[in-house]
């Protein structure tokens, strides 16, 4: 076992070699190690168990392969579609993978723990029974009780194990504690006016994959359950058994889905349910299929509040139809999908002789080729008045007459009064962007493509606290020179190898960009003024700029949904109304790796192939050597050393 805790201690130069490019989740690094010295111990101990029962080397790697592999594949469908439901379900909870992955995504659950502690002892119990039995008469007293204390042993180890499936407990390393109810969450329950009622409904007989999901359900309802203090009611259905339960799950719109699972050399059907129901006074909401739980706690406790706090705050959408909008490239049906949860949204625009007084929060995306002074005075007047306005721009104009871009002055005059302005450039990131598909001979090739930039957080705010970064096309920097300062909290930069190209912009993703002037460039911010600037003419309205008129469109958030998380985020801000963000943000995606230079990258990457080896090489060498000096030593007798107290 030491042989291989040293081996798994080689691997650290993995992680340091990452941590240059990357801010790693040290405590998801803890838990991955700590599953991985788990899984050693448990096959570890088959392997000695195997040991014990040959004399031949060769027999016991071939039964401790068997084993092991036994293990592994036991939980997989095809080996138990067969079985009943109940042994099935057995027979999955038995397979280590599961067990090592519920540990690896940086959370401890002590039934994992127990899995492998019950594991191997129970291995290591039977190797001491075959090794002991050797020295025993064959049919003696001795034997028989020992070999009646190992049944009983082994037979415990399995209860144990069996029965540590229903043991609460885990401990949560993850940055923010993304697998454990968050403050808000809390908060929400604690403010309860009455009784809500959380029923799952899920069958008893799973898919396996299925199953391990169903128990990160049933921890996070429990947790509800236990932070409601009496305000919560959590009920379980088995729509598949009981036919009242099937009845109320059609009633709610929650259908049985299907499930493809293979065995016995066909593809088998399955259906069952699991799907949640929300109940408060007269209302309710559903999730009709669970099919990951990255946002369960947000989705349960938005309906919860959107139940108990029917009033919704008013939003005003607009939208300019500049020459990528006019194209038809634009759309923001996600967007409002999501947004239309919470709030009410409306129309706007400029030409609008009335901003409604019940409007809280104005969203813009696009820029206009003018603001006439009467708009100009009505959009004034909303900010001063309190309102607050999420502005989504770029400083370049898209061409439709090819692959170009050309400046486009953005014409938000009231971004003057704070001090900011979206500048005419378009932003490149050499070091932290997105790969895309060019056309080639044989199909397409992935190239990197600087001008579509993965902005890196600066986590400065609760509205990109959790966030790792967003995806920002076709950017520009923005100007805060004449802002006051601790107004303006950077949202989103990019790498220290960000470059911006004035005037006309190529954007062919194979074309070079150049190399000189290179530094971190501002692409969002958010500006909350302080009162003593609102009492010199600078509005009281919040405001949030993102430089990227499409980043929250629905084709650039299809493949980062980090950018529509982003956009709630900064309109609950503008709203102020925190308090989802915090869940809405948990973020359980590993960290990007961004490396500043090609030799920082080199050395890590060569680092950990060939420098880890070498070092291992020389160690080996000079550990040989001080042996082959030991064995050319002279033996010299020691010199007699005289008896204290004798002459």
């Amino acid at each position: 076992m030491l042989f291989l805790l040293i081996a798994l201690a080689l691997t650290l130069t993995i992680p340091l070699g990452l941590a240059l490019g990357a801010k790693l989740e040290v405590g998801v690094l803890i838990a991955q190690y700590l599953g991985a010295a788990l899984l050693m111990a448990g096959l570890a101990a088959v392997g000695v168990w195997a040991s014990s029962v040959t004399r031949n080397q060769i027999t016991a790697f071939i039964v401790a392969a068997a084993v092991i592999f036994v293990l592994i594949f036991v939980g997989y469908d095809p080996l138990v579609v067969g079985l009943p439901p109940r042994l099935g379900a057995i027979a999955a909870s038995l397979g280590v993978l599961s067990h090592f992955t519920g540990i690896a995504r940086g959370v401890i659950d002590l039934r994992d723990a127990i899995y492998f502690v019950t594991l191997a002892a129970l291995f290591l119990v039977l190797a001491y029974f075959a090794l002991l039995s050797r020295k025993l008469t064959p049919r003696g007293e001795p034997l028989k009780r020992l070999r009646l204390g190992t049944g009983l042993l082994a037979a415990a180890t399995v209860v144990v194990n069996l029965l540590g499936r229903n043991i609460g407990g885990r401990l949560d390393l993850t940055p923010g504690g993304a697998f454990t109810l968050s403050r808000a969450t809390r908060d929400v329950l604690r403010t309860l006016p009455d009784l809500v009622t959380i029923k799952l409904f899920a069958s008893g007989a799973l898919p396996p994959e299925v199953m391990f999901l169903k128990r990160d359900v049933d921890d996070l309802l429990r947790d509800y359950r236990a932070a409601g203090r009496g305000k919560v009611k959590l009920v379980i259905a088995d729509p598949s058994a009981d036919s009242a339960a099937r009845r109320e799950a059609q009633s709610l719109a929650i259908p049985p889905v299907q499930f493809n699972v293979v065995g016995r050399a066909e593809l088998q059907v399955k259906e069952g349910y699991l799907g949640i129901a929300v109940r408060f006074a007269d209302g309710v909401k559903t999730i009709p299929f669970v099919q990951q739980t990255n946002d369960l706690e947000y989705r349960v406790t938005s309906d919860i509040r959107s139940l108990t706090h029917p009033a919704k705050p008013v939003i005003a959408f607009a939208e300019f139809a500049d020459e990528a909008a006019q194209r038809g490239r634009r759309s923001f049906a996600a967007l409002r999908e999501q947004l239309s949860g919470r709030y009410a949204l409306q129309g706007f625009a400029l030409t609008d002789t009335v901003i409604a007084p019940d409007v809280k929060v104005i969203a813009v995306a696009g820029t206009p080729d003018s603001l006439k002074a009467p708009d100009a005075a009505r959009l004034r007047a909303f900010l001063e008045r309190g309102g607050s306005l999420l502005l989504m721009a770029g400083g370049m104009q898209l061409s439709t007459q090819g692959p170009f871009a050309f400046s486009h002055p953005v014409a938000w005059n009231e971004l003057q009064p704070y001090g900011i302005a979206v500048a005419s450039d378009m932003v490149y990131d050499l070091a932290s962007n997105v790969r895309v598909g060019v056309p080639a001979q044989f199909g397409q090739v992935l190239v990197s493509y600087p001008l579509w930039i993965r902005a890196l957080s600066t986590k400065a705010s609760p509205v990109n606290a959790d966030l790792n970064g967003v995806l920002l096309p076709w950017a520009s920097h923005v100007d805060t020179t004449r802002a006051t300062p601790g107004t303006v909290t950077p949202l989103f930069v990019t790498s220290r190898a960000g470059g911006v190209q004035q005037t006309t912009a190529f954007l062919e993703p194979t074309r070079e960009f150049g190399r000189d002037s290179l530094k971190s460039r501002l692409v969002a911010l958010l500006v909350n003024p302080a009162p003593r600037d609102t009492a010199h003419g600078v509005p009281r309205g919040r405001v949030v700029v993102v430089a990227s008129s499409d980043f929250a469109s629905d084709r650039f958030a299809q493949n980062s949904p980090e950018n529509i998380v982003f956009t709630q985020n900064a309109i609950d801000w503008l709203a102020q109304d925190e308090a989802l963000i915090a869940i809405r943000s948990k973020n359980r995606a590993p960290p990007q790796v961004v490396y500043t230079s090609a030799a920082t990258q080199n050395a890590a990457k060569w680092g950990d192939i060939v420098g880890v080896p070498a070092l291992l090489i020389v160690a080996g060498v000079l550990w040989l050597a001080r042996r082959r000096r030991a064995t050319r030593r002279t033996y010299r007798p020691l010199a007699a050393r005289p008896i204290p107290g004798t002459s």
